[in-house]
């Protein structure tokens, strides 16, 4: 009976350390996760943003639209369940004004912050996207 008791605690221990190495290891190595994205109005007007991102199945996972004032810069903290969960196959969709949207195929992960900025082209007036990333 002590025998099985010690093998069933030795077996939990292992499988602790296992998923601790896993999970806690990389946010020791790599510091705490960055934001899900930065958004920044490089226009002298204002601008409804709407950021959503749909997993490989094409189901929204996160959807939230932003008022931002000209010159305004938002860092829009990672959501809870998204600061442990990896998504090899995402889309990231970005629409400014019901009007331009643009589209990226990524993945999502705890250490890659998503850098969003949007300006106006000053010879044909179209609003400009661009979608790039910071990676630790």
């Amino acid at each position: 009976m002590k025998t099985r008791y010690k093998i069933l605690t030795g077996v939990g221990i292992v499988v602790l350390l296992v998923v601790g190495f896993y999970v806690i290891f990389p946010f020791y190595l790599a510091g705490p996760p960055l934001p899900l994205f930065s958004l920044k109005n490089g226009d002298v007007s204002n601008h409804e943003v709407v950021i959503e991102i749909f997993d490989h199945h094409n189901k929204s996972i996160f959807k939230e639209t932003f008022e931002l004032d000209p010159k305004e810069e938002i860092r829009y903290p990672r959501p809870f369940l998204l600061k442990f969960r990896w998504l090899k196959e995402c889309t990231l969709k970005v629409t400014v004004d019901n009007n331009t949207t643009k589209m990226c195929e990524t993945d999502v992960y705890s250490w890659k912050e998503f850098h969003i900025t949007i300006g106006k082209d000053p010879v044909s007036g179209k609003i400009n996207i661009g979608i790039g990333a910071i990676v630790v």
